[in-house]
């Protein structure tokens, strides 16, 4: 669904649209601050009563598509893996049984040294993508494509680590260490990877999904059975410099200033754990709490947020405005959560206020249909938009403005 979507007709009787915020910000409204705690600060969406979440940086590019068969990059993948394997033959495997031990240590590794490469190599790869993306230079489905080989690329590289750790497991006095490098692999294999990958395999309608991407980074939002948000700063990783934390305990007190929500005490389930990778200066945090999970990586270089995945539960999200229209015997919502997540149309009979099956098109575009309860969850556009639901006695659209509906950095 390239979403959403262009003019429609005009009713013969105009609409109303009533709007729940007139000026005046509620509890849920969102601000964007700046990461004080790094040079480099990463911005975020504030929002009360639920997470921070993460900007990709001005915006260059949004939209929404449906992903699904077809956008997969699987001979790239299969292409990759060959690769990988070949190097692994030529600096290890070949000729390890009858190398002396001085010999199979350096053969592991030259291993080692190629696998790090290529695990440096993701970034770039990703970084480049993005950012010709942003610039227009790029498609969406190429952008796709690119996050797919790497997921799969991830994986593989990985294998290839486990395997050399029991070639080196073979040298006497000699261990290997890839504890690090699997925590650089895992930010590339993650849930909404995973989900996007599977909406690649399957046969059925596409995965919507939401886009954005800027120079600095990219946001890749979902809704399937949750609102699954990753959103990556390339600008909020230097690993260069001098290592701003001095253990996981400032790291994961960082964390808590970042998303005070998440931490907060009057939560009815909390738990949170944190891990280090002290030579990639890179520290984890995840949290479960009331709404779902967030998983956070921390650069050690800039002290800020590098790459952020947020779990949701939508239906628990608070709502930051709520409009209306009212025309032809129906009622059309919208309500709309912080930092342009998911929103809910809701259809109901004007006089009885029982929900209606409608059809609900934004744009133009239809996008699907509400369900007994007369509601349908949806990923909204950027910026202002045409709102229609049509039923078997009539049809109601509205506009929701730009001002109603904030987009991550406004």
């Amino acid at each position: 669904m390239a979403v959403v979507l262009a003019g429609l007709l005009v009713l013969s009787v105009p609409a109303m649209a009533v709007s729940a915020v007139d000026g005046e910000p509620n509890e849920t409204d969102e601000i964007v601050f700046e990461a004080d705690e790094a040079d480099q600060g990463a911005t975020f969406v504030e929002a009360n009563g639920t997470s921070n979440r993460l900007d990709p940086g001005e915006e260059q590019r949004s939209e929404r598509v449906e992903h699904g068969s077809g956008l997969g990059a699987s001979l790239m993948a299969a292409d990759d893996e060959l690769r990988v394997d070949a190097e692994q033959e030529t600096l290890v495997r070949s000729g390890f049984d009858n190398a002396s031990d001085e010999e199979r240590e350096e053969r592991v590794r030259a291993g080692y040294d190629r696998l790090q490469e290529r695990i440096d190599e993701l970034e770039d790869r990703e970084r480049t993508a993005v950012q010709a993306h942003a610039a227009d230079e790029q498609s969406t489905t190429e952008l796709l494509q690119t996050f797919s080989r790497n997921y799969h690329e991830s994986a593989t590289v990985e294998r290839a680590l486990d395997d050399l750790v029991g070639y080196a497991n073979e040298v006497p006095g000699y261990s290997l260490s890839t504890r690090d490098d699997a925590r650089k692999l895992e930010m590339h294999r993650s849930d909404t990877r995973s989900q996007l990958e599977t909406a690649s395999r399957s046969d059925g309608g596409g995965q919507p999904l939401a886009v954005r991407t800027a120079e600095t980074g990219y946001t890749l939002s979902l809704l399937d059975g949750n609102y699954v948000r990753e959103t990556t700063r390339f600008d909020s990783r230097n690993t260069t410099q001098p290592n701003q934390f001095d253990d996981i305990t400032d790291a994961h007190g960082t964390a808590q200033e970042l998303y005070p929500w998440v931490f907060g005490a009057d939560h009815e389930s909390h738990s949170s754990d944190a891990v280090e990778s002290r030579t990639g200066q890179l520290y984890r945090i995840q949290a479960i709490h009331d709404q779902g999970q967030l998983t956070t990586y921390l650069d050690g270089g800039t002290g800020a947020a590098y790459r952020e995945v947020q779990t949701l539960d939508y239906r628990q999200l608070p709502t930051i405005n709520n409009s209306q229209w009212n025309d032809d015997g129906l009622v059309l919502s919208i309500n709309e959560t912080a930092a342009n997540g998911p929103a809910e149309v809701v259809v109901t009979d004007a006089e009885t206020d029982e929900p209606e099956p409608a059809t609900v098109s934004v744009d133009g575009e239809e996008i699907g249909e509400t369900g007994s309860d007369g509601s349908l969850w949806l990923l909204p556009p950027d910026g202002e938009y045409d709102l229609r639901a049509e039923t078997d006695d009539g049809s109601i659209e509205g506009t929701v403005s730009s001002s109603d509906a904030p987009s991550d950095g406004e």
